[in-house]
């Protein structure tokens, strides 16, 4: 007896969904092309992508995506051909020459479609443009600006001052409510003007690190909601630690953490120790203090003080990597009972707070990009 074979369209939706769940990138768009039933499938059909990583280079943007489904990373380019025209390319799919000549406005349009869609959540979102950084804002300005779906980000990474403009681009016209973590990570002396743009945004988020000077005053450090947060400002002092050590010791929230810097004036070794904090360790570099609260249901505060910066951490459960531990500079081994409570900071990263000060997965292996 023959069996009658089935269509695709006779299925149920929710197994068509389950079907799409398992599409990666390049299906997902063939099956949406194919019939008005599958671009509503496809269309309604979540997707959550770990990563999506936009670097602009000379005459060529590379996409990087990560952690999709059925496929742990997807790498795609459009660069400037030979003719004048644009050659996408992928990993694992043969070129194509497309005769637009704008491979930036290619690229763009095929982040519109893929990424800038309703059923679609970033988690986290990179970009880095060192060429023709003002061209690239304009193109995400009028693909974003003309949306009527925002970007919807968990959280946003930018690397080098000439990706600045994009960056606040991308916060303007972003889910407001999804996106928690910010990273700004440059070099030079430019200050960054975190403050004066998008304040209501920064100041909601739950994880903030600028990893450069920053215009930040003392009131808008205190006006900040997040747990974790790295500054860097000439115009902190050490008010503004004492009076962040009492509303973080006081919220004793575990995990949360700051580090406040001042590299300019270098005014921040306390002279007085907020009372409950007493003495574990000091080096010619630093000092280092714990405050064991009296509720033993509540973590430990720990705390390092220097001349240029001043970091507190809650909690013990990622001390270790928080910290930086340098066994030469503390004397201390890889023991968590150890009499410092803490491990030291390694030259190499001292600005920063530790990655996992922010979840494992926020900016994995970042620095090694750059």
């Amino acid at each position: 007896m023959t069996q009658k074979s089935i269509e695709i369209s006779d299925l149920p939706p929710e197994i068509l969904q389950l079907l799409v769940e398992k599409c990666d990138f390049v299906t997902r768009r063939r099956l949406r092309a194919s019939s008005s039933l599958m671009y509503q499938v496809v269309d309604s059909t979540k997707l959550y992508i770990h990563s999506v990583e936009l670097h602009l280079f000379d005459e060529a943007v590379i996409v990087n995506l990560l952690n999709l489904p059925s496929k742990p990373k997807y790498l795609l380019g459009f660069q400037k051909n030979e003719t004048g025209g644009t050659l996408f390319w992928s990993q694992s799919h043969k070129s194509v020459n497309i005769e637009n000549p704008d491979y930036m406005g290619v690229a763009v349009d095929w982040f519109r479609q893929m990424c800038l869609q309703k059923n679609v959540t970033i988690g986290r979102f990179y970009i880095f443009t060192n060429v023709d950084p003002k061209k690239m804002t304009e193109k995400l300005d009028d693909v974003l600006s003309k949306s009527d779906t925002p970007l919807k980000i968990e959280s946003l990474l930018c690397a080098g001052t000439e990706s600045i403009d994009s960056m606040w681009k991308l916060l303007e016209n972003c889910d407001k409510k999804l996106l928690k973590k910010m990273q700004v990570v440059f070099q030079g002396d430019e200050i960054f003007e975190l403050f004066g743009k998008q304040d209501e945004i920064v100041k909601n988020l739950e994880k903030i690190e600028i990893n450069c000077l920053c215009n930040a005053s003392v009131e808008d450090a205190l006006s900040l909601n997040a747990s974790v947060i790295s500054l860097n400002s000439e115009n902190f002092t050490d008010d503004l630690v004492y009076e962040l050590i009492e509303k973080f010791t006081n919220r004793r929230e575990d995990g949360s953490a700051f580090c406040i810097k001042n590299s300019q004036k270098r005014n921040l070794d306390l002279e007085m120790i907020p009372p409950g904090f007493k003495k574990t360790d000091s080096t010619n570099r630093f000092k280092e203090y714990r405050n064991q609260l009296i509720n033993t249901n509540h973590p430990t505060v720990y705390l390092r003080v220097r001349e240029d910066r001043v970091r507190l951490q809650i909690g013990d459960t990622k001390i270790l990597n928080f910290w930086n531990e340098d066994e030469s500079d503390s004397g201390t081994n890889d023991d968590s009972d150890s009499s410092s409570g803490s491990a030291s900071d390694s030259d190499a990263n001292d600005d920063l707070l530790d990655d996992r000060a922010f979840d494992e997965s926020d900016f994995e292996n970042d620095e090694d990009e750059f």
